[in-house]
């Protein structure tokens, strides 16, 4: 079986899984309710803002405490809190599964990775 065998035959597993099938039905209720769709978004955004502030190191510590009540906020919506679970689940299999490859092909990163502590 080739590699990119394996692939599709990982991701057709992977569209299967529990988390995937929760993820997408919890995505369908966000989606259907324009409300909560707005209120995830807005989330979403905020979070992005400061993972990229996180990445330059200027986190502002107002904006990350604004983050952690507005997700405080949304877990109180049962639709909310279902979709940022079943995201986040879905999120740690698809990151297992990265460490699980990295950590297979380690030996064959560039020179130079390694003092990356990537």
């Amino acid at each position: 079986m080739s590699i990119y065998d394996v692939a599709h035959h990982l991701a057709r597993e992977m569209k299967g899984s529990p988390e995937y099938t929760r993820f997408m039905q919890a995505k369908t209720a966000i989606l259907a309710d324009a409300g909560n769709h707005k209120m995830i978004r807005d989330f979403q955004v905020k979070q992005w803002e400061i993972q990229q502030a996180q990445r330059l190191d200027q986190v502002d510590g107002a904006k990350q405490q604004e983050l952690e009540q507005y997700y405080s906020l949304l877990s109180l919506n049962p639709k909310a809190r279902e979709y940022l679970e079943a995201e986040f689940e879905l999120s740690r299999v698809v990151s297992d599964v990265q460490t699980i490859i990295g950590e297979a092909i380690a030996e064959a990163l560039p020179i130079g990775y390694e003092d990356l502590g990537l």
